[in-house]
């Protein structure tokens, strides 16, 4: 049975602007209702962080539990100072610091080092004041979860948000199965896909880039303990760093015909060509990353219109709902989670 295609009820008395909403200053009593859709990375974030301000945070997410989805990501010292509002939590992130930055080269069978940095943790705490650390996005999804609830912050799975509502002071959600909620304000934070989005803004055409990416997690080669390395060949490109003190997340782009955007775990048989393609061959480590890679996943990389705006009414998007980016840029988890502080942390602070 297929779901209802998101719908809005635009409150008759907004007006769309370009100007972002200053979250705290939409709401100046206690305890005000806020829904938050999307319990992946900046849901429970921002719902933490509503929270410790007074405001009543509700989560609500599609899937029945946290998804063993995503490869990793990089998270930098922005990012990290954002989550250091979080007392205590920085320390419980399961992830790995690396020392080393190395750009490679491996163009027309021709090898050579570019670039060779100190990004060891003391380095980069004496620079920006934070380290590097690499993460496992299921692991770190989790950790979230858990800091969550310890913070009292409800969280419904299963609740698929298909239509919005708004009034001059409410937003109503209807989800798929049913279930009528009702807050003062809505936050969408459900990612690339996102119905808050389609709700309010239509449904997008996603252009393919030609470009798609795979990758996975490996032992970590004795040549790559604590690097962070970039490899460049002949139309590709290929990251990884660690996660752990014994594993390494990877991820190579190339140019192909159209993939679907799915993050699917490859087949036995298409995890296997990969493992022994041309690409095992690279030199630097990266070709052992991809003899022993696990759980591959391959998608495809897509581009979406700009939004002028991220917001109508009482209804607000946040993260990859907002600014769907390619997810090698890792850039970009981090600043989302600085847009989460000026918006939440800092503003009429």
């Amino acid at each position: 049975m297929c779901a209802k295609a998101p719908l809005l009820t635009p409150a008759p008395v907004y007006e769309q602007t370009t100007q972002f909403i200053p979250i705290r200053s939409l709401a100046q009593m206690a305890k005000t209702k806020v829904i938050v859709v999307g319990a992946g990375i900046a849901g429970p974030v921002l719902a933490i962080f509503l929270k410790t301000k007074g405001y009543d945070p509700i989560l609500y997410e599609r899937l029945p539990s946290p998804a063993e989805g995503g490869l990793s990501f990089m998270l930098q010292p922005n990012g990290l100072r954002v989550l250091s509002l979080i007392p205590g939590f920085i320390e419980q992130i399961p992830g790995h610091s690396p020392h080393r930055m190395i750009h490679c080269s491996s163009l027309d069978g021709k090898e050579d080092i570019l670039v060779d940095n100190d990004i060891s943790p003391d380095r980069m705490r004496e620079q920006f004041g934070f380290p590097l650390i690499g993460v496992r996005r299921a692991e770190f999804q989790r950790l979230l979860i858990d800091t969550a609830e310890k913070h009292s912050i409800e969280i419904k799975w299963g609740h698929q948000a298909i239509e919005f509502e708004q009034s001059e002071d409410a937003v109503e959600v209807t989800f798929a199965n049913g279930i009528k909620d009702t807050a003062s304000f809505v936050v969408g934070c459900d990612g690339l896909h996102s119905n808050t989005r389609i709700a309010l803004f239509g449904k997008e055409k996603a252009n393919f880039t030609g470009l798609a990416q795979f990758g996975g997690l490996s032992p970590t080669p004795p040549v790559l303990r604590g690097k962070f390395v970039s490899n460049y060949g002949n139309g590709r490109h290929m990251v990884s760093y660690p996660v752990a003190e014994d594993k390494h997340s990877w991820a190579i782009t190339t140019r192909e015909a159209e993939v679907k955007e799915d993050w699917k775990t490859q087949h036995v048989e298409q995890q296997n060509e990969i493992r022994r393609g041309p690409l095992s061959e690279w030199g630097f480590g990266a070709g052992d990353l991809v003899k022993t890679g696990q759980k591959i996943v391959k998608y495809g990389l897509y581009d979406r219109p700009e939004l002028k705006s991220w917001f109508k009414g009482r209804i607000v998007l946040l993260g990859d709902a907002a600014h769907p980016t390619s997810p090698f840029r890792t850039v970009f988890v981090n600043a989302r989670l600085g847009l989460i502080e000026t918006n939440v942390i800092l503003d009429g602070a």
